[in-house]
């Protein structure tokens, strides 16, 4: 049973390590470590003139965010340059959670690339177009010309947005989100060639090598939960204790037993998406009454894992029902304190 045991923990290791990818994600609780599960190398952010960390609300996640200044230019995280960061005609996304104090010009939220350079840099890019402040996707051809696709959707200032932008490299397609537990609310044409570079990221700025004039059209305001990846499950936030295992994609819409079960005090719950689609995985006791939502949120095709933890619930049957609007499936659970 043992060694049962083992080999089906190595081959899960096994397809965690061929299911990673490339970028990263800064949190800001920890000086822009990058803590991406997902990416390949470590790429730590450095604060770039009066850019730092605060913790008034409100929050968005976690316990501090990145705070670009209004009263001083030239703030924003370096990242050093890194093959981990460069994607070469291959999908990329982008997210981040932003909070403009001020959308007055061309506002850059992340950006790998050279501004001062001629021809420009650009391998991607995510800002805020100035006067309409719609969320724009951008790469710079060979040609040394910005190609860029726009949402349909505005930033407003004073309050959190979340916003997020996905190239399907193979499809030609760019989506575009407001809301990480909705749909894309934009699907869009475009297909153009991405071409690596040597350059820093940049996250709230567009860099320039310059010491006199380090970037140029500099975000104002909060950031949170910045992410890049070549996947577009790892650039939307998933609910508290949501993991994907695996790249499996299945053919069915299935909800697993919850493992352990009899269980004390938590556990796991394993289910497929066979299609993309807006997903609620909820808990229940006896008595119908919802005890717990565990996922609510908009979910791509594959298999994932949503912890359960009871707290102070009392030992009884207790269901948990999935659904994606179209189908659905419930099972029962037994916590036996």
């Amino acid at each position: 049973m043992k060694s049962f045991v083992m080999l089906l923990l190595l081959l899960c290791l096994a397809t965690w390590g061929f299911s990673q990818s490339k970028g990263g994600r800064w949190e800001f609780e920890n000086n822009g470590d990058d803590t991406a599960a997902w990416d390949l190398a470590d790429n730590p952010g450095a604060l770039q003139n009066q850019a730092g960390y605060a913790d008034l609300p409100p929050l968005q996640q976690g316990s501090a965010y990145l705070w670009l200044d209004t009263t001083s230019t030239h703030n924003f995280l370096k990242v050093e340059d890194s093959d981990d960061l460069d994607f070469d005609d291959e999908n990329v996304g982008i997210s981040a959670w932003i909070y403009p104090v001020v959308l007055n010009d061309v506002h850059y939220l992340v950006n790998k690339g050279e501004q001062s350079k001629n021809p420009k840099t650009t391998n991607y890019s995510l800002r805020i177009a100035m006067n309409s402040n719609q969320l724009e996707f951008l790469i710079r051809d060979a040609n040394n010309q910005a190609q860029v696709v726009a949402s349909s959707f505005t930033i407003t200032e004073n309050t959190w947005n979340f916003v997020a932008a996905y190239y399907d490299f193979s499809a030609g397609k760019v989506y575009m989100w407001n809301d990480p537990a909705q749909p894309p609310v934009d699907t869009l044409d475009f297909s153009q060639s991405i071409f690596g570079n040597s350059e820093p990221l940049a996250i709230g700025s567009w860099y320039r090598d310059d010491p006199a004039n380090p970037s140029i059209k500099d975000f104002k305001g909060r950031m949170d939960d910045v992410r890049i990846s070549g996947r577009m499950e790892d650039i939307i936030p998933s609910a508290s204790g949501l993991e994907r295992p695996d790249e499996l994609i299945p053919g069915t819409f299935s909800l697993h037993q919850n493992y352990p079960n009899p269980f004390n005090p938590a556990t796991r719950i394993a289910f497929d998406i066979e299609k993309a689609a807006r997903v609620r995985l909820t808990v229940y006791n006896l008595a119908g009454q919802e005890v717990a939502m565990l996922v609510d949120q908009y979910l791509t095709p594959g298999r994932y894992q949503a912890g359960f933890d009871a707290g102070s619930l009392v030992s009884g049957v207790y269901f948990y029902r999935l659904s994606n609007g179209a189908d659905q499936q419930t099972r029962k659970m037994l916590l036996v304190r």
